[in-house]
C-alpha cells in the first residue's frame, strides 16, 4: 500500500544519495520472510512511498558532483516503465498512464518517461526525474517543492515567476516550457512557476505548485 500523502517514516534508501538511486529490484533489496512463515518476499520501500525533505536534508541527500543539487520538497519512489521509448533524464517530466491506475495490469504507482496521454496533450504530469534511471528500474522522482526542470530548446517567453508547463508539442517529449499562451491544454499542463529566469536547454528552478496526481 502506498504511504500517506506526505511521508513514510521507515523508508530505506539503497544509495547514499537520493538522486543516485537506480534499483533493479524494488526497494533495492528483497527481504525474505523467516522460515516457516508463509508469504512473498517483501521490500521496505515500495512504489508510492513518499518522503518530505527540507532544504538542508535534501542537500545532504544530493550527489552534487555527479547528479545535481536537490531542494526541499516531496519525493516519491516509483518504477519507470520498461517499454517507454524515451530514456529518463535529469529534470525531465515523468508521467503516469491512465491504464496503470486502479487496476492489476501495468505498474501501479509507476511512471513513464514518455509524454502522456500524448506529446500534444502532456497533461498526466506525475513529477520530475531527479536521476537518469534505467527503464524498468526503481527510482525517486520529485512531486512537490523546488525542482530542477529541463527547459526545451525553444520556450514561449522566459520570465521569472511565469508559469511553467509540460512542453506541448507534436514531437518533443518530457521537457518544459514557460510563458505559454493560455489554452485548454496549456492550463491542464501547468506544473508550477519559474524561480529565476529559465534558460533554454538547461536545468532551471521551478516551484511545483500542481497537486500530486496519485494518492
Amino acid at each position: 500500500m502506498a504511504a500517506g500523502y506526505f511521508t513514510k517514516q521507515a523508508d530505506q534508501i539503497s544509495s547514499r544519495y537520493l538522486n543516485d538511486v537506480n534499483d533493479a529490484a524494488q526497494g533495492g533489496a528483497i527481504v525474505s520472510l523467516p522460515s516457516g512463515i508463509t508469504g512473498p518476499a517483501v521490500s521496505a520501500t515500495q512504489p508510492g512511498d513518499r518522503i518530505c525533505l527540507d532544504d538542508i536534508t535534501a542537500l545532504a541527500l544530493s550527489d552534487t558532483v555527479g547528479t545535481g543539487t536537490l531542494w526541499g520538497g516531496i519525493y516519491t519512489y516509483t518504477q519507470v516503465l520498461s517499454t517507454a521509448i524515451a530514456a529518463p533524464a535529469i529534470g525531465t517530466a515523468a508521467f503516469y498512464r491512465a491504464t496503470d491506475i486502479g487496476g492489476t495490469a501495468g505498474i501501479n504507482y509507476g511512471v513513464t518517461s514518455d509524454a502522456n496521454p500524448s506529446t500534444a496533450i502532456p497533461t498526466f504530469f506525475a513529477g520530475v526525474f531527479i536521476s537518469a534511471a534505467v527503464k524498468g528500474n526503481y527510482c525517486w522522482i520529485q512531486t512537490q517543492g523546488v525542482a530542477n526542470c529541463l527547459f526545451d530548446s525553444g520556450v514561449t517567453a522566459a520570465a521569472n515567476g511565469s508559469w511553467v508547463t509540460a512542453k506541448v508539442s507534436a514531437s518533443v517529449a518530457s521537457t518544459f516550457d514557460v510563458g505559454a499562451v493560455a489554452g485548454v491544454v496549456t492550463l491542464a499542463a501547468v506544473v508550477g512557476v519559474a524561480i529565476g529566469l529559465p534558460v533554454v536547454s538547461t536545468l532551471s528552478k521551478v516551484g511545483i505548485s500542481r497537486f500530486m496526481n496519485r494518492i
